[in-house]
């Protein structure tokens, strides 16, 4: 499953808005992510997701063939722009690290991970954007909107596994 751990990203957009859950509204709220990663988190996408975009370097120069010959930097299709991917992923936690201490953290469960772009960048790099829901407390929502267009500090879990057991209840 895609996550990220405490990994420097940009909150490009907060976007408040009400959900309605039966009766009730609840509030909620879209995140906008942009993370600039290593090739390798597309794996968590699709497991060929990264031979499909990246190969290997055909000439790779003196540095490259004694550091990691076996690594996927170069595009495989250089003209190709960015490209939807529509995973979605629930139960995510999302933690921002608010910069005083763990106390101080923004801490948002049962989230939902959508809407991603991917654009994938020469040298083995991919700048992806995605979409976080969560539904966070009135406080942490000022403290979100403080944090728009700035460099924050993410963890993005996704839920622990469930068991056949407690899936079914033997």
């Amino acid at each position: 499953m895609f996550e990220l751990k405490d990994h420097q990203v940009k909150l490009a957009s907060v976007n408040p808005r009400a959900e309605i859950h039966g009766e009730d509204r609840v509030p909620a709220c879209d995140l906008k992510i942009e993370a600039a990663c290593s090739s390798e988190v597309l794996i968590y996408l699709h497991s060929q997701l990264r031979q499909l975009l990246f190969k290997k370097n055909d000439s790779p120069d003196l540095v490259d063939q004694v550091q990691d010959s076996e690594a996927l930097t170069e595009l495989r299709f250089p003209k190709m722009g960015p490209i939807k991917w529509t995973w979605e992923g629930t139960g995510y936690t999302l933690t921002v690290d608010y910069g005083l201490g763990d106390a101080s953290n923004i801490v948002l469960g049962d989230c939902e991970v959508d809407n991603f772009k991917i654009d994938p960048m020469e040298g083995g790099t991919v700048n992806i954007s995605f979409r976080v829901i969560c539904h966070p407390e009135t406080a942490d929502v000022g403290r979100l909107c403080e944090m728009i267009q700035r460099e924050i500090q993410i963890t993005l879990a996704p839920p622990e596994p469930v068991s056949v057991q407690e899936l079914f209840g033997e």
